[in-house]
């Protein structure tokens, strides 16, 4: 017997404190190329304070609290966890970061949820969450879980060079879903990826020791963008992204008339209005999350559902595409339809 999938609730992990780019350490980084906030589009983000014990961890705890909460489950109801990160070194509460286990076995510890519960981590960089939501629909489907809990967790501060332009391209913050059994016509529609590995030494976690801080103590592994990445990447990531949206659509015998609204990964304003002209589609048909919260990886896209569902962007019976790509290079695309989305 098949089920439906339906994405039942989302909610959101904010650190307390604000970033504007003309604040340290935003507004010190030296040899910002000409254009670059206004080809970016980042105004701000949040970001984590140690010293006030904020994590990685911590965010991943608040949002999946708030959004098993607003599913009107409780912990003990959760079959599956899924987390994902890129900045695996930096989201333990321990001074000393672990890569390993997981916030997924986090978690589970820290929710008390059932032994029998099961844990995975998804690494795709910044489409992981569309992978991971792939992962639990298919489970759903099967009938093997019922509720599975998907939590989406970026500290990319904590592993910005800050002597280096691209630490100012990355905020932090989480947001999970419960994705759960549906009677109704809530479920994942089609879905098209595909993956171009020939680019991924343009941007990667790179083990080094910052140029501002000389020194063995500091080496451990930062982001690194190449020197020409953005140049590179409007050769091939614009396209990629429309060329899965119609090949799911076209899956789904769906037509762009058919789709109330997009949410797309945010990357960069201008990498989003790419895809947006390229799909064929006017700005009051997708959300940008960027200008105020900066790129957040594998938290981007669902945090940009929420704020979709927020400003009622999103409704019950809608149906929405789910995109973007990621470092890796992967590239991901998803029609739902939906049912009535708590947030």
């Amino acid at each position: 017997m098949k089920y439906n999938s339906s994405i039942k609730s989302v909610a959101i992990g904010l650190p307390e404190t604000y970033y504007t780019n003309d604040m340290p350490p935003f507004s010190e980084i030296p040899n910002l190329p000409k254009n670059w906030w206004r080809n970016w589009g980042m105004e701000g983000r949040y970001m984590v304070n140690k010293e006030k014990g904020e994590s990685c961890s911590q965010l991943a705890r608040k949002a999946s609290l708030g959004a098993i909460e607003k599913a009107g489950i409780s912990a003990q109801d959760i079959d599956l966890i899924i987390g994902t990160t890129c900045t695996i070194t930096g989201w333990s509460d321990k001074e000393d970061d672990r890569i390993f286990p997981g916030i997924s076995e986090y978690l589970k510890t820290e929710l008390n949820c059932k032994h029998s519960a099961m844990t995975m981590e998804v690494n795709q960089a910044c489409i992981s969450f569309l992978v991971a939501l792939q992962i639990a629909s298919d489970y759903i489907k099967t009938g093997m879980y019922k509720n599975v809990l998907i939590c989406s967790a970026e500290t990319f501060t904590q592993i910005a060079d800050f002597s280096l332009p691209s630490s100012t391209l990355f905020g932090d913050g989480a947001a999970a879903i419960v994705i759960g059994k549906s009677e109704k016509e809530g479920k994942l529609v089609s879905s098209q990826y595909k993956s171009i590995p020939t680019y991924n030494d343009i941007a990667t976690l790179q083990w080094k020791t910052p140029a501002d801080k000389p020194g063995k103590e500091f080496i451990r592994p930062y982001f690194t963008l190449g020197e020409d990445a953005p140049t590179q990447m409007q050769t091939f990531v614009p396209q990629n992204v429309p060329e899965v949206v119609f090949k799911a659509l076209e899956k789904a015998d769906a037509s762009l008339e058919d789709i109330h609204h997009f949410v797309f990964h945010q990357p960069s304003k201008m990498l989003i209005r790419m895809w947006a002209m390229g799909i064929g589609i006017k700005k009051e048909k997708y959300t940008t999350t960027v200008e105020k919260y900066s790129c957040l990886s594998s938290a981007s896209i669902p945090m940009t559902l929420y704020f979709a569902l927020k400003n009622g962007k999103i409704k019950p019976n809608n149906t929405v595409v789910l995109a973007g790509a990621g470092i890796g290079w992967g590239f991901g695309a998803q029609v739902w339809n939906t049912e009535n989305i708590n947030y």
